[in-house]
């Protein structure tokens, strides 16, 4: 498993916009997803799942964000190509 590093733009507090890394751990990542994916399974249907499944991993990379940005507000960053990296860096695709 490996980390990963995404440009994120956010605005600090006099409005200015900047561009900063963020790191995200495809460890981490498959761990909150296995603790979320039995529960989900269980609560809902196989095609409900699945979107509440996409919800789960866009969660784990909000927190992610609001952790490495604290009082400063992410704008603007691709959260599919996120969930892409991590989920082919877990199946080995990378």
């Amino acid at each position: 498993m490996s980390q990963f590093n995404f440009t994120v733009s956010y605005l600090d507090a006099n409005g200015q916009k900047h561009d900063q890394e963020i790191y995200l751990d495809s460890q981490d990542y498959k761990k909150h997803y296995e603790q979320n994916y039995s529960t989900l399974m269980q609560n809902y249907p196989p095609d409900q799942a699945e979107k509440h499944i996409l919800a789960t991993k866009k969660h784990y990379i909000e927190e992610n964000l609001a952790h490495q940005f604290g009082s400063h507000t992410a704008l603007e960053y691709d959260v599919a190509e996120m969930i892409d990296t991590l989920d082919r860096d877990i199946k080995g695709a990378l």
